[in-house]
């Protein structure tokens, strides 16, 4: 039963999966026929999505989100991440049950049988069914949780049908890919070509003369220029996605004058009570604006001048308010003791039927625990080295059989150990009279022994009282109006730049922005932003109304739309000035040493002339070299069908200028057995079928996503 406890601590385990047992979970019946209609989230290759079935989805993988962190609130940005994950899982199970329902891919019954509890077990069940002494799969644990699962809690129950529907997703997977993957075959004649591709050598002397070597005065660039680059690299420019620009200004919300005269009151006041209260820490825990903490505190993590009075003052002594990083603060000094920062034990814990170790194992009574820890308590009172033995043995911790009940770190003031601690200040480690005790715990009885305690050192109990320095509501209300009034006053994009600067307002650029995308440069959670850019009325130029960005206030301005497609050249004239000077650079490069080559044909006259030096490098046909030119692979491929002997150039590289001599050509020997070859390309195929088959089945598919519209 070890293992039920072991599978709850990982009840993320579906989430490790991911795109297998997740979108099992979310898809749910996604696979029946719908009609489109306004109310659509998306469809896939006309499979629509309805926006209320995907909101429910999404509503349960938060629940899961919360149950798995054990938290009961979830960010926006978590938010936004599972409405992406459950969106990519189910185009993904949609894409690819429809590919399993075509090739007539299943997993039967038996086949799922087997995997979970045959010989051979699925790799996930390998993973999680070991036996924690030898680390090997124990197919008895399989068998074991199986025959508990009824008895187990419904939220368990479900969890152990997606582990199983992670299997099954996962064979069809590795089914489909096995079928591609199988299907690679290389004749005979395509091994010999790759064979003498890959095997012959040059033995080269080169000289590479860099681009920098023209001054960029001597470069004008016309508009023949760049056209000629960007038809050129067209296909980089090549977009999947539309995208917007956006210039913005941020109104921070900070606290004004009037606030923080108003806190500096309140504190005063507050410090007034603070100094007659008969019960100074329910009083700090009324009125702090941090959670009060009564853990005793070292030197070096007490705020402000806390930190250097407090260990030097005697206890009962009020700190007055000061302010430190806009933060009010006053405190009273407790109490100071000699305290070790950590100690280390090992325990023996007896639980008990009902105990919050939810063990459905154990059926012993509280009483018959605690007589249980007593009877083991005499023993190792006497054998403290029987310790790990009667852990692993009889404890009823989870770990217990792993780490032997060791204890390897109780920190002062950590709350998960402070019944621990606090027993741990009254033994002596490794006492077999004053370091072994019984202490009942949350969890049953703990035949605890302490092992280490490291030196004292002083530590104060102090109660502090913070008072943030925030903006209050009228001040919150002013900065929005003053967003709101530049946002109405200045409509245009030139009043938009004169006014910023004029108030002294820094502009902020976004470029690249997506459709789905929950934060711009600089910004996060902006997805209000991002919606207002994409919207259908949205025009370049236009001013954004003001978005409430949690303390600050934030005016926009269109600045590009840019459609799914190529980009045009307009666009990308800054982004490639550089290269396209760089090519013009490199053509007349080529041209004044094809001059200087009329000259002379010598080597080192041209490497001392181009301000470089020759390089000696061995290359191969089809692979880069340590050397310039091997690193050019156009040119170094080039060489190849060049004689020897003779120096050749100039060619024009993507980063060089290059002229060479070619000293040798190493050709292969003969080969009849292309096996290697063989097994090296149908294992980059299958890694290819891997890492990429997915994405070329999405590129051919028509995929809908209207989620914009309602997120």
């Amino acid at each position: 039963m070890a293992i039920i406890g072991r599978i709850r601590k990982h009840s993320g385990l579906v989430i490790i999966f991911v795109g297998v047992a997740i979108a099992a979970f979310v898809i749910g019946d996604f696979g029946k026929k719908r009609y489109k209609g306004t109310n659509d989230i998306g469809s896939v290759n006309g499979e629509v999505i309805p926006y209320t079935d995907f909101s429910t989805k999404v509503e349960e993988m938060i629940q899961m989100q919360k149950d798995n962190t054990q938290t009961e609130k979830v960010t926006d940005e978590e938010t936004y991440n599972i409405r992406q994950s459950t969106w990519n899982n189910l185009v993904k199970e949609l894409l690819m049950g429809n590919e399993y329902s075509q090739l007539g891919l299943t997993v039967c019954p038996d086949e799922l049988f087997d995997q979970v509890q045959g010989k051979n077990p699925h790799r996930f069940i390998l993973q999680y069914f070991k036996d924690p002494k030898t680390g090997a799969y124990d197919q008895a644990l399989v068998l074991n949780y199986l025959k508990n699962l009824d008895k187990m809690e419904p939220k368990n129950k479900d969890q152990w049908l997606r582990f199983e529907k992670a299997i099954k997703d996962d064979r069809l997977q590795t089914k489909f890919n096995n079928l591609i993957s199988k299907a690679y075959y290389v004749p005979k004649a395509f091994l010999h070509k790759e064979y003498i591709n890959q095997t012959p050598t040059l033995n080269v002397r080169s000289i590479a003369a860099a681009a920098s070597f023209i001054k960029d005065p001597e470069v004008k660039l016309t508009d023949a220029d760049y056209q000629q680059y960007y038809e050129k690299n067209k296909n980089f420019f090549l977009q999947d996605q539309a995208t917007r620009d956006a210039d913005y200004v941020v109104f921070d919300v900070n606290p004004s004058d009037t606030d923080r005269k108003k806190i500096a009151e309140d504190v005063a006041s507050l410090y007034k009570d603070f100094l007659t209260s008969p019960d100074v820490a329910n009083f700090t825990k009324a009125n702090s604006d941090k959670k009060y903490d009564s853990t005793f505190k070292k030197k070096g993590t007490l705020p402000g001048k806390l930190d250097s009075v407090c260990f030097s003052l005697p206890p009962g002594t009020i700190i007055p308010p000061f302010e430190f990083n806009s933060t009010w603060y006053m405190a009273k000094i407790l109490a100071t003791e000699e305290r070790p920062d950590t100690m280390k034990a090992t325990h023996v814990l007896i639980s008990f039927a009902g105990s919050p170790l939810k063990n459905e194992a154990i059926t012993r009574t509280k009483e018959q625990a605690k007589q249980r820890a007593d009877s083991l308590f005499v023993i190792l009172k006497k054998s403290p080295e029987k310790f790990k033995e009667f852990a692993q043995k009889y404890s009823d911790y989870p770990n217990a059989k792993d780490d032997g009940g060791d204890i390897k770190a109780i920190v002062d003031g950590e709350a998960n150990f402070a019944l621990f601690y606090d027993e741990g200040l009254k033994l002596k480690p490794n006492d077999p009279k004053n370091g072994i005790k019984v202490i009942e715990t949350g969890l049953g009885y703990s035949i605890f022994k302490l092992t280490y305690k490291s030196k004292p050192i002083k530590k104060a109990q102090v109660a502090v009282l913070e008072r943030k320095i925030e903006p209050s509501n009228q001040t919150f209300q002013d900065t929005y109006l003053k967003a709101s009034a530049f946002a109405g006053q200045n409509t245009t994009a030139d009043a938009f730049d004169k006014a910023a600067t004029a108030k002294g307002l820094s502009k902020r650029t976004a470029q690249s922005i997506r459709e789905m995308d929950n934060f711009i440069q600089g910004l996060t959670s902006a997805r209000e932003i991002v919606r207002w850019a994409y919207a259908e009325n949205t025009k370049i130029g236009e001013i954004s109304p003001v978005f409430d960005m949690t303390g600050k206030y934030v005016v926009a301005l269109l600045t590009g739309i840019t459609d799914k497609g190529f980009m045009p050249l307009d666009k990308m004239k800054d982004k490639i000035k550089q290269g396209v000077m760089n090519e013009k650079k490199l053509a007349l490069l080529t041209d004044r040493i094809r001059k200087s080559m009329t000259t002379t044909k010598d080597l080192y006259t041209l490497a001392n002339e181009y301000g470089t030096k020759i390089d000696t490098a061995v290359l191969a046909f089809s692979g880069f070299g340590n050397s310039a030119i091997g690193r050019d692979g156009d040119v170094s491929g080039l060489l190849f069908t060049l004689k020897k002997g003779t120096i050749e150039g100039p060619f024009t590289g993507k980063y060089n200028v290059y002229v060479a001599v070619i000293d040798n050509i190493n050709e292969p020997p003969k080969q009849e057995d292309y096996t290697a070859i063989k097994n090296q390309l149908l294992s980059g195929f299958a890694s290819r079928v891997t890492n990429s088959l997915f994405e070329a089945i999405k590129k051919t598919a028509t995929i809908k996503d209207s989620r914009a519209k309602f997120f």
